[in-house]
């Protein structure tokens, strides 16, 4: 296997030699990223046992990303993504079951076939308190491929209440991935 882009007699040509140098640090200084913020327009996750996607009020993108009405966001190149999420809710009161919250980091295909990323549940022993859930983790991400977070509530365990004001939404409720790894492929 020959990775020299050489031929035979040829002089010294900066581009030939730097062909195949990369530079980490100046990926990782100014990484393709989205950031969202905000779930004022939802006030509740029902308990449905239905996850519902996270309609954002804010959507912030750097390196080419698309924002899909503010629900899904197009992935701007293959590699490995960093994401980060929280919603914070308040748990149901006298409902008889234990109040859980489950978040899902869902990745929706280029034949737009979904599959669970990343998944966290949280409860809370106080029924009536707000409670955060967070999910963090590093996957890999085709071009193109559309990332969603959702929420859901199980059946009979009462629904969720948002956090009503809109600086305290922003503040706890939002959602982030950033490419990390660009150019990598999956294994």
């Amino acid at each position: 296997m020959d990775l020299s882009p050489w031929k035979p007699r040829d002089l010294v040509d900066a581009t030939k030699l730097n062909s195949r140098v990369r530079d980490p640090h100046r990926e990782l200084s100014n990484p393709a990223r989205m950031s969202a913020k905000g779930l004022s327009k939802i006030s509740k996750v029902p308990d449905s046992d239905t996850y519902l996607p996270l309609k954002w009020d804010v959507a912030q993108s750097w390196g080419g990303w698309g924002v899909n009405d503010s629900t899904a966001f197009t992935v701007p190149a293959s590699g490995y993504y960093a994401i980060t999420a929280a919603v914070t809710a308040l748990s149901p009161k006298g409902t008889g079951t234990k109040p859980v919250l489950r978040l899902l980091c869902v990745n929706i295909g280029s034949n737009d076939r979904e599959y669970e990323w990343f998944r966290a549940d949280t409860n809370t022993m106080v029924p009536g308190t707000y409670v955060t859930c967070s999910l963090r983790g590093i996957g890999y991400a085709d071009k193109g491929d559309r990332l969603s977070l959702r929420a859901a509530v199980p059946k009979g365990a009462g629904g969720w209440e948002v956090s009503p004001s809109p600086r305290p939404s922003e503040q706890l409720n939002h959602f982030s991935a950033v490419l990390i790894a660009p150019g990598a492929t999956h294994p």
